[in-house]
């Protein structure tokens, strides 16, 4: 025997709350971020800029004993500053930028400095974030990104295309936030901590 229509109406105000309810339950709270981070050890831009940040064993030039050489190689970890757009409480989309610097300098045989010689290479790779666990005060996530990198070092331009891997985040505190995560890949190699901004 078919229901009738005025049996359905409380069961549709029954209902309808707690569908509209579940779905506000995937809402996120904020729905944008910012993020400001120091990361880990810059791996390819040592690989398309030279020397690796470890001190030199050999310090001078061994084809001629009196040419002009340079003394160690030094680079600072990728400062980065990225946008988080939170689709839902699962599902962040982000756009990471991050900028790293080289420096050495040029000495002649005598061991005079002569000049410094300044590296800067940027990356930007867009990011998908997905969240473990949510909660009020903290989130556990893990991500993967594809992008690129574009340096300049001794004149010459580079691009090459790098990937980055985060299994394991946490983002601790609310509006004002911090983050600590590990992440492997082509742009860094280690941790990456920072604070951020929920809006």
């Amino acid at each position: 025997m078919p229901m009738k229509p005025r049996l359905l109406l409380p069961a549709l105000f029954i209902l309808l709350p707690a569908v509209l309810a579940a779905e506000d339950t995937d809402k996120p709270e904020y729905k944008h971020e910012w993020r400001f981070g120091l990361s880990g050890y810059p791996v390819l831009d040592n690989l398309l800029f030279g020397d690796s940040i470890v001190p030199d064993i050999d310090h001078f030039d061994t084809d001629y004993i009196y040419s002009d050489y340079h003394g160690t190689k030094k680079m600072i970890g990728l400062l980065s500053a990225e946008y988080n757009f939170n689709r839902s409480r699962k599902v962040t989309l982000s756009v990471a930028a991050h900028m790293t610097g080289a420096w050495y300098h040029m000495y002649d045989y005598t061991g005079r400095r002569k000049y410094t010689q300044l590296g800067l290479s940027f990356h930007l790779i867009p990011t998908v974030r997905y969240n473990y666990v949510v909660r009020p005060a903290f989130t556990f996530y893990g991500s993967l990104g594809f992008g690129a990198i574009f340096g300049l070092d001794d004149g010459e331009f580079a691009m090459a295309p790098t990937f980055q891997i985060t299994p394991m985040g946490i983002t601790f505190g609310r509006k004002v936030f911090g983050f600590a995560e590990t992440s492997a890949g082509l742009s860094y190699i280690g941790g990456r901590v920072g604070i951020g901004y929920r809006f």
